[in-house]
């Protein structure tokens, strides 16, 4: 019966997504307002940007846990369960507590016409309430100025990086989608940025924005901070600024994941000036033990089994640098899926150097793209080219045919990591 209800309600809430994208907080004020305004309930932390934020807010969450605080995260997607967008205290959200929320606001649900990712912040705001968190972190689905997390004032404003993506939403250059997740900055209200001082449109956008709401911003310092990768482990060392002479172990593999780190590290120095209990010892501790599924993830031995979401070229360039780092003098097996828009040749084309092969395969999504037209924009004459039915179908022949010691790596959209769960979590996922 439990089960039913659940079902039903996780029902309700996708069928919201008939609604499609709708930015604008009309919605999400009118839902939070019939909640009771939950989201003024706890202190939040609120994060934009183009990659990199799930990770930063999972390295932010691990810090504030391990000083005593209790911490709600609301990220997006999800690999393979909805309740793994909303957590507390890296707990996912409970089936009767969704069966709950959708039975008492049903009504006022549809009457809204608000879509899945409104529904789903509303849902994560009351769930933080109930459960009296400290903190929330809080991830942009999209953009940042009309997302609906931004009803919240936070304590700390994030934004990781800012590329190229959605442009037919954001905007076409970087300057427009920087004044869109810059939309996140609220008056007075410090900004931690991901990105140099002087590097570009994206900065000076923050810079206007920063001196209009009078919000300080601080910037990511590469000369500051750096990584290190030995024995396997990865490591971020300060050497510079406020936190200089902090060394820690990072629980997520690569260079950009102690750049996530180190932006992490600001945060969490900049709550510890608002007075909070944060030590040096316990950002070490949160770092050491983050994990965030799907980033750069080993999941098996014989053949050695990676997982990564990396989806666009930036990704995919990470991924590549932090194979060659864990790797180095390797060649890979690959196995791809993406989603249209996402400069799918461009993406290959970074990995194609490493690759012993690739494969390609469609997704269980009307966004999927076309593996043939991947294909047919690559010049692949030297590397091993396979095209596969689904994923499913392409990681059973892989594995039937790779070698014990072959390394194989899965990446280029949430969506493939979500359709192999059930096979990849006879492997521990």
């Amino acid at each position: 019966m439990a089960s039913d209800r659940y079902q039903s309600g996780l029902k309700f809430i996708y069928n919201r997504q008939h609604f499609g994208i709708k930015l604008g907080l009309h919605n999400i004020s009118r839902l939070c307002a019939w909640l009771g305004q939950p989201q003024e309930n706890f202190g939040s932390i609120h994060i934009a940007g183009t990659n990199g934020k799930g990770s930063t807010a999972s390295s932010i969450a691990q810090i504030l846990m391990h000083s005593g605080y209790r911490v709600g995260i609301l990220t997006s997607p999800h690999l393979a369960d909805f309740r793994e967008r909303i957590r507390v205290d890296n707990k996912k959200i409970t089936p009767q507590e969704i069966s709950l929320f959708v039975e008492r606001h049903k009504k006022i649900i549809i009457k809204s016409q608000a879509t899945f990712f409104e529904v789903t912040t509303a849902l994560a705001f009351w769930y933080f309430a109930r459960k009296k968190v400290n903190f929330a972190i809080l991830e942009t689905g999209l953009g940042g100025r009309l997302d609906a997390t931004n009803i919240v004032t936070p304590l700390v404003s994030v934004i990781t990086n800012i590329s190229l993506e959605h442009t037919n939403l954001l905007g076409k250059t970087v300057y427009k989608i920087a004044g869109e997740k810059g939309g996140i900055i609220k008056r007075s209200v410090p900004l931690i940025a991901g990105i140099e001082k002087n590097s570009g449109p994206a900065a000076q956008r923050f810079k206007e924005i920063c001196r209009e709401k009078k919000s300080q911003i601080t910037w990511l310092d590469s000369k500051k901070y750096n990584y290190q990768c030995v024995g396997g482990k990865d490591y971020l060392n300060v050497t510079g600024g406020e936190l200089a002479g902090f060394n820690s172990e990072i629980g997520l593999a690569g260079r950009h994941q102690a750049e996530n780190g180190y932006v992490a590290c600001l945060t969490a120095w900049e709550l510890k000036k608002q007075g909070f209990k944060i030590t040096k010892k316990t950002m070490t501790r949160g770092l050491a033990a983050n994990h965030w599924p799907g980033r750069f993830m080993t999941i098996r031995q014989n053949p050695r089994i990676i997982i990564d979401v990396a989806h666009n070229r930036e990704g995919f360039k990470t991924l590549s640098e932090t194979l060659q780092s864990h790797y180095p003098g390797e060649k890979f097996h690959f196995l791809i899926g993406m989603v249209e828009k996402k400069k799918g040749p461009q993406c290959l084309e970074m990995i194609a150097p490493l690759a012993e092969s690739i494969s390609l395969v469609p997704l269980k999504t009307f966004r999927s793209d076309d593996p043939y037209f991947l294909i047919s924009r690559l010049d692949l004459k030297k590397i091993s080219v396979r095209l596969y039915s689904s994923a499913p179908n392409g990681l059973n022949d892989l594995l039937e045919n790779c070698r014990r010691s072959d390394i194989l790596v899965i990446a280029g959209s949430h969506f493939i990591i979500g359709e192999l769960a059930p096979i990849l979590k006879r492997d521990g996922f």
